[in-house]
This record gives structure tokens, C-alpha cells and sequence, in this order.
């Protein structure tokens, strides 16, 4: 039968569609192929990115050293920890780290990611304990808070610092708005009397790992030590603005429910009151994540207070001033408005006698030398110990048999210097970095107070773990101090590590 006329138009339009089904095919293999290079690009560029460009050492932005390449053992590899360091080494110290983490927060913060969830996530935290904490024992007073020191002559001319009891409160910062608050990179940055200031907005959090970590050491240590709790207030618990309350966790209250998970016998001392009765003082850097030495003083008498030790009062410092610093906050955020709005960085050196040793994280000798290392302006922080990598003795002229070991993060860096008249030795080393095991260095330096300081987001963050690691790392090992005394001392200059901690 042959074909109609009417087959031919409908033969057409089947070859028509044919050809557009082919050219769709060939389009689409095109972009498939289009998409396959360009993903074969940014990869290949990716991997040389990661390959050639120098890898990043030090957090400014999270104040810390980031993480170093394994070392190689049989035990390691076939335990899985070297593949696992090796991981971790290429995760961490990507090139231009603090700049993609800020890339990060941009985008976060341009989609409105904000740190909206952290209030009732802090919520959850603190219900862990309806326990009250217990109060501070108020120390007996000494006939002679000097006695032992030396210099007495000069310090019998002040008298002791007067007691944060006896304080009244200053201006009440949460009780006001303050209408120039606004988030940047998940950050408060809020203008007070003219000065722009920015705040890391805490979340909380339970701190159990902390409490238990205290708890695990001192049943490990002889009970004649005495186990002291700090943590450090960040300036969030002072300067956030009441109409952003709500999105702040309360860090007094955080610190009283973590001291009631701690056992009999560990004292607890919150400072956050205590800084609130100086609000008007230079007491929190505006730039920075660190409180100012003069906040640090505040936390120190108080400390020495409960320890019921000597402590000298502001006087008895040399106070030099940094004009000009822009700390870590301006890294973290880039906002030109901290920048263009530096401050004054102003430390206290102590009139006291003292020497201090330094010495590597696994407590191998290097050197003696000042608790004050010359910086430019810019690390201003880091002045104190030289960074954080240190791990330091304080020889004093102290004659009262107290001996102090502070188990700190950066924010301890500060206090030191105001312990140098109130413990006949004081040693310091740094939760993150010491490679020694806490249990035998704390038999083998005979101490008799442990104080563990550290930031509020050290002790209910990530921080607070390596606690449990200092206390049963390196257990089988013997600790020796093997710095030489008298004519055979050693003293060199310093060489300032960057201390870039939130974290601290």
C-alpha cells in the first residue's frame, strides 16, 4: 500500500523532533563536559593552593597554635594516631587560615547566621546542676599581710589591697540600651562613651568536662594540695547592653553551677561580681578577647584573698602604658571602626623581687630572664611569659612556704605578675601545650595550691579536655628541674610567641 499525501507532514515533524532530541543530547554532553573541567579546575587549583602555598601556624583569630605534623612510630601508625594526626594537620593549618574563617563568618553573617540558638543551648547547659555553689570562705585576716616579702620596708608603707567586699558597684552596663548595637561575624559590637568595643557573645555551656577533670586530679594528688577554680569572665558579662541580654548567657551563673559539680575540697572562686563593682575602670581591652592587666589585677587580689596570702596593692606596680593597640577582635571582625579607634594598653610591672626561668613544654631549661618580654605595640598580650608556649618559674622573695602552680590559657598570662608577692614560688604552664604529665609535676615541684584560670569558653569548650590529657599523659616518666643555680645561670632574651586565643 503506498503512502498518502497526509504521511508526508507527520514524517517531517518526527524528523524535526529527531533533530532537536539530538541537539538537546549534544548540549547537554557539552555542559557535562564544561562542568566535569570546570570541576576538574578548581580542583586541581584547590590542590595546589593546599600543595605550594605555605601552611598556617598560629590562630590570631582562635588564640592558639595550630596543629603540628605527627611524628612517626610503629605504635602510632598501627594504633591509627599518625593517620589521624595527619588529618588533623592538614584540616587545621590550612594557607590563610584566619582569612577563610573570616570569609566564613562574612557569608554566615550575610544570610543572617547569627548567634541566635546560644541562649537557649546555655538554657540546657545549666540545668545540669540545680545545686547552689558554695560560697567562698571569707580568709581570716594575717597580723602582718607583708611578712616574708621582700622590699618589706617599702610595702609597709601601703597597706593591703582593699577587699572587694568593700567595694560599691559601678555603673550597671546590662541595665541600659544602647542603640548603635548591632552583630558583626557573629559578634557584638556595641559604642560606649564614644568607643566602639567588641564582644564574643557567650553561649555557655555545663562545663562538665572541667568539673570532672578537677575532680579525677585531686583524687590523684596528695590532699595537702589545694585545688582552686577561676575561670576568667570574658567582657560579654560586663558591657552587653540589656537589649541584648537575650542572646548572651550569663557567665556568673555558669560559673556557680560548674563549682557545684566539684567535690569537697576544691575552692571555687567567680570573679564576675567582682568585676562588676569596677565596670568604670579600664579593666576589659575594647580590641581584644583579653581582659586589660588592670581586669587581671582584680581577679588576682581576689584569689589571694580567698588563699588568704599577702598581696600587694596597685601602688606597688610601675604602670606603662602601649598607646595605640588594635588586638584580636579587629582580626576576627574587620571592622575599620575598631581600627580607627585603638586604645591604650596598660600593664604593671611589680616593684618586687623576683626571678623568672623559662622553659620548653616538655619543662627542659632554656633560660632565665623578666616576666616581661619587649613587643611592639601590636602583640602588646603577649609581653607576659613571652606567649604561651612556655612553661615558667618565679623564684620570689617570699618566705611564707606557699608554693603556686597556675594551670592557665592566654587570659592567665596577665595574672602572674601580681602573684609575685604573695607566694614564695609560683610555676605556670599552659592547658593546650604542657607535655608533662600534671599528677608528677605537681608531686615533683612540691607545690601547695593548684589554680587553674582560664577563659569562660576554655572551660565549658574544647580546652577544658586536655585537663583529663595532662593528668595521664606521660605517666610513667620522672620530672626533673634541670635549670642551674647560682654562678652557673644562664640569662637570655625572651623570643615573644604570638598568642593570636576565643578560646584563649
Amino acid at each position: 500500500m503506498s503512502n498518502t499525501p497526509s504521511d508526508k507532514p507527520q514524517s517531517a515533524a518526527a524528523l524535526r523532533e529527531a533533530r532537536a532530541q539530538h541537539r538537546r543530547a549534544l548540549l547537554e554532553t557539552r555542559l557535562s563536559l564544561i562542568s566535569v573541567g570546570a570541576f576538574l579546575f578548581v580542583f586541581a587549583a584547590i590542590a595546589i593552593f593546599l600543595l605550594v602555598f605555605p601552611r598556617s601556624t598560629k590562630s590570631q583569630i582562635e588564640n592558639r597554635n595550630l596543629a603540628e605534623f605527627p611524628t612517626f612510630s610503629l605504635e602510632s601508625y598501627f594504633s591509627g594516631d599518625f593517620t589521624a594526626g595527619i588529618t588533623t594537620f592538614y584540616d587545621d593549618t590550612v594557607p590563610y587560615h584566619d582569612s577563610f574563617k573570616n570569609m566564613s563568618n562574612q557569608i554566615k553573617s550575610s544570610f543572617g547566621m547569627r548567634l541566635f540558638s546560644t541562649i537557649s543551648t546555655a538554657a540546657e547547659n545549666n540545668e545540669d546542676s540545680g545545686e547552689e555553689a558554695e560560697a567562698t570562705p571569707t580568709p581570716s585576716p594575717t597580723p602582718d599581710p607583708y611578712e616574708g616579702v621582700a622590699g618589706r620596708e617599702i610595702l609597709s608603707e601601703f597597706t593591703q589591697a582593699v577587699s572587694a567586699a568593700d567595694e560599691p558597684y559601678q555603673r550597671d552596663y546590662s541595665a541600659e540600651e544602647n542603640s548603635t548595637l548591632e552583630w558583626v561575624n557573629n559578634m557584638l559590637m556595641v559604642n560606649w562613651d564614644g568607643h566602639w568595643r567588641c564582644m564574643e557573645a557567650f553561649g555557655g555551656g555545663s562545663g562538665s568536662n572541667y568539673a570532672s577533670a578537677l575532680n579525677e586530679l585531686q583524687s590523684k594528688i596528695s590532699p595537702d594540695v589545694t585545688i582552686w577554680s577561676m575561670p576568667a569572665p570574658t567582657s560579654s558579662s560586663i558591657y552587653t547592653p540589656k537589649n541584648a541580654l537575650e542572646y548572651v548567657a550569663d557567665q556568673s551563673e555558669c560559673f556557680d553551677n560548674i563549682a557545684a559539680k566539684l567535690n569537697d575540697g576544691i575552692r571555687s572562686v567567680n570573679v564576675v561580681d567582682v568585676m562588676k563593682k569596677h565596670t568604670e575602670e579600664n579593666i576589659y581591652l575594647r580590641t581584644d578577647h583579653h581582659w586589660q592587666p588592670l581586669g587581671a589585677y582584680y581577679a588576682a587580689r581576689t584569689f589571694a584573698e580567698a588563699a588568704d596570702v599577702p598581696f600587694a596593692d596597685l601602688t606597688m606596680y610601675e604602670k606603662g602604658v602601649n598607646e595605640g593597640y588594635v588586638g584580636t577582635m579587629y582580626g576576627f571582625s574587620q571592622d575599620s571602626r575598631l581600627l580607627n579607634d585603638p586604645e591604650d594598653f596598660e600593664y604593671y610591672v611589680p616593684r618586687a623581687d623576683y626571678q623568672a626561668y623559662y622553659y620548653d613544654a616538655s619543662f627542659n631549661y632554656l633560660y632565665s630572664d623578666d616576666l616581661f618580654a619587649e613587643v611592639d605595640t601590636a602583640n602588646s598580650y603577649v609581653m607576659f611569659l613571652g606567649g604561651d608556649d612556655y612553661v615558667v618559674k618565679v623564684d620570689t622573695g617570699v618566705t611564707n612556704g606557699r608554693k603556686l602552680l597556675v594551670v592557665k590559657d592566654s587570659y592567665g598570662n596577665a595574672e602572674i605578675p601580681f602573684y609575685t608577692s604573695s607566694f614564695e614560688q609560683i610555676y605556670v604552664l599552659d592547658v593546650r601545650y604542657f607535655e608533662r604529665n600534671l599528677v608528677n609535676f605537681i608531686e615533683a615541684t612540691g607545690v601547695t595550691d593548684v589554680l587553674f584560670t582560664m577563659s569562660a569558653y576554655s572551660v565549658v569548650g574544647e580546652t577544658a579536655d586536655n585537663i583529663t590529657k595532662l593528668i595521664n599523659q606521660d605517666a610513667d616518666s620522672t620530672i626533673t628541674d634541670e635549670h642551674p643555680t647560682g654562678a652557673a645561670a644562664v640569662t637570655a632574651t625572651a623570643t615573644p610567641t604570638p598568642s593570636p586565643s576565643p578560646e584563649a
